[in-house]
């Protein structure tokens, strides 16, 4: 009796443009839209809903929803990072096209998320009227806000994360591709709006460190339990891009629709970064002798030179906050980024110790923002990081005095002993970090 022929196999045609839950489910989806089969039968949201929604209305259906600018208009002026399931976006999807869910994004951005956005009352008036009326005209932009309020809904409402965190990532894909064209072709019309989009990524990034991980935004950290989908970008050196926008067109954006920004700094004039920044003693005792770790150190004298510049702009922060009420706190802590150079950035990426030094310090006035719902907890974070790095130099009994205060500022911790700062990204056997 003959053997018989076996069957040939079908042929599998293998698809990646399955939607966010059948990929999260590690099952296949037969890409219907608007919803997935399977998604229908389980009565649950489907993440093509975000790009061919059934309920739509036309982006300038959201020009009823604005409150009127009180203070500023729009005229024209004489140019994701994150991990995500969803493909880049095509010409074929209209991206000013939303559903009902992103009204929803919108109202609560405008209502609720702004507020806690920013720290002084003209920004938030700022990104409730002007720049979400910005936002109708350059749909990266209105993409970016919809996005931050997705995030931060996914975390005031737990029950219902799943679609949040699916809008959220959407939304930034489709935001970062659509304003990928338009930084490439900065003008005075659109620099406002790639401003205000590079101020927001930068602020995501933020929000979007997972404090149960090490900080990513200096670099990737040695001892993290990464996920497969973890995706380590050094924050801080994708900032300077905002500040090179701002560079490039300075004049075009301070007498702009978001001048109002820039006004406190502009007063400081062009050799502010050359006065005595005036200290609080507490503060001077510790920042006047920090220098001390490196100065003495076998370093090279240009990595000194890079130090101290760095070490420098910082002590400025510390007497921002300090002396001068009318700037806000949260800008003042964030123009760090601004001012560091590339050189520094280099250090860190090799996490060169006298670097980490400065970082913990920079923990201090950080701590001082934790009341703003994307910054909280990210002062102890970064510290714990930058402290885990530390831990892991040969010579760590050297370093270790050094993040006393930072440590006493930033976790609360007063005098001395043995000091316990448990963390699971920790290695095990430096999860007890003893303060001599």
């Amino acid at each position: 009796m003959s053997a018989k022929a076996p069957k040939p196999r079908r042929p599998h045609h293998k698809s990646r443009n399955g939607c966010a839950q059948c990929k999260q489910k590690k099952v296949k989806c037969d890409e219907q839209k608007p919803t997935c089969k399977r998604c229908e039968n389980y009565d649950q949201p489907c993440s093509f809903l975000q790009t061919h929604p059934q309920s739509t209305v036309k982006l300038a259906g959201f020009q009823s929803m604005l409150p009127s600018p009180t203070q500023t208009t729009i005229t024209p002026s004489v140019t994701s990072p994150f991990s995500s399931p969803f493909p880049p976006p095509t010409s074929e999807v209209d991206h000013t096209t939303f559903s009902l869910l992103d009204l929803e994004l919108l109202h609560y951005w405008i209502t609720d998320a702004v507020k806690g956005y920013c720290d002084f009352d003209e920004c938030v008036e700022l990104f409730q009227t002007t720049v979400v009326s910005m936002a109708v005209e350059y749909p990266f932009l209105m993409h970016q806000l919809l996005s931050l309020s997705a995030h931060r809904l996914a975390v005031l409402r737990p029950n219902e994360a799943e679609k949040y965190r699916n809008a959220e990532d959407n939304h930034a894909v489709i935001a970062l591709a659509l304003f990928r064209p338009q930084i490439l072709n900065l003008t005075p019309e659109n620099c406002h709006a790639c401003f205000a989009f590079s101020n927001t990524t930068w602020i995501r990034a933020w929000a979007a460190q997972d404090l149960n991980k090490p900080s990513t935004l200096f670099f990737s950290p040695t001892n993290s339990i990464a996920d497969e989908d973890d995706v380590h970008i050094q924050w801080a050196k994708l900032h300077r891009g905002q500040h090179g926008i701002v560079e490039k067109l300075f004049p075009v954006l301070v007498q702009g629709p978001l001048g109002s920004l820039f006004a406190p700094w502009l007063e400081d004039g062009p050799d502010s970064v050359n006065r005595p920044a005036p200290l609080k003693d507490n503060e001077k005792k510790h920042l006047d002798v920090l220098a001390e770790a490196w100065n003495n150190s076998s370093l090279s004298e240009a990595h000194k030179e890079i130090l101290n510049k760095t070490l420098k702009s910082l002590v400025r922060v510390f007497s921002i906050l300090s002396f001068e009420p009318r700037k806000s706190k949260l800008a003042a802590v964030m123009s760090w980024f601004s001012t560091m150079g590339y050189d520094f950035l280099g250090l860190m990426e090799e996490k060169v110790p006298e670097a980490l030094l400065i970082v913990a310090y920079y923990c201090v006035p950080l701590k001082q923002l934790d009341h703003i719902w994307w910054l909280e907890g990210k002062a102890e974070n970064l510290l714990r990081t930058v402290i885990d790095e530390l831990r892991l130099k040969d010579n760590w009994d050297k370093w270790e005095r050094w993040v006393q205060w930072p440590i006493e500022q930033v976790i609360s911790v007063e005098g001395r002993g043995i000091l316990s700062i448990p963390n699971q990204y920790f290695r095990p056997d430096t999860s007890m970090l003893e303060v001599q």
